[in-house]
Formats: structure tokens, sequence, C-alpha cells
């Protein structure tokens, strides 16, 4: 999505199952000769005028509106806006063990 400055009005945004492994982007083989793509991503961007010709942004639901510009509200899955990682905070890697904190099953993630 593209938020305005302050974060209350939104230019688009994009529902899509993308993610950024080697399976969905690719990886060059034969010697850089061939592109293999493992795993295809699909998406749907929302454009404000695909929804009203009149439409120049969304709205964010829960969001104080600026203007009385006419919109259509959207509601976004988190803060905004978002909140920066503390110094404690570790991106979750798959190739890493995480013997010490099982998850809400009591599983544990050991990759061989």
């Amino acid at each position: 999505m593209r938020t305005s400055p302050d974060h209350s009005r939104l230019a688009w945004f994009m529902v899509t199952s993308s993610n950024l492994s080697k399976a969905a982007w690719g990886v060059l083989e034969k010697g850089g000769s061939q592109l293999m793509i493992r795993s295809y991503e699909i998406g749907v961007l929302f454009l404000p005028a695909d929804q009203d010709d009149n439409k120049t942004f969304f709205g964010i639901a829960g969001q104080n509106r600026l203007s009385d510009e006419p919109c259509t509200h959207v509601h976004v899955p988190f803060d905004l806006p978002p909140s920066p990682y503390s110094d404690d905070e570790k991106p979750w890697m798959w190739d890493v063990r995480y013997l010490d904190k099982p998850d809400t099953n009591g599983n544990i993630w050991s990759p061989s």
C-alpha cells in the first residue's frame, strides 16, 4: 500500500500471496541461461478510480478524515505508522533452530 504522509489515506493497495522466497522469485540455473520459478503468486491491485471515477484515494477505516472528499474506506490489519522493531526482536528465519521458543502447541522448530 502507499499511504499519505499523515497515514490517513491510501493512494492504492494490493492484496497478494506474494513472498520473497527463491521459489516465488526464481533462481537462475544452467549457467544463467534459464530462470526456474517453482511457485507462482497472484495479487490484485486496488486503485481508487476503479471503485468510482470521482475518487482519488481510499480512506483508512478508523482514521479521522481530513476532508469531505468522498472515499471508500478500507481496513488495515496493523497500526499506522508501523511500530519499529525493538532491539531485542529478531526476524524469524526458516534455517535457524528455535529450541527455546515453542509455538502455542508446544512444538519447536529444529531444521535438520
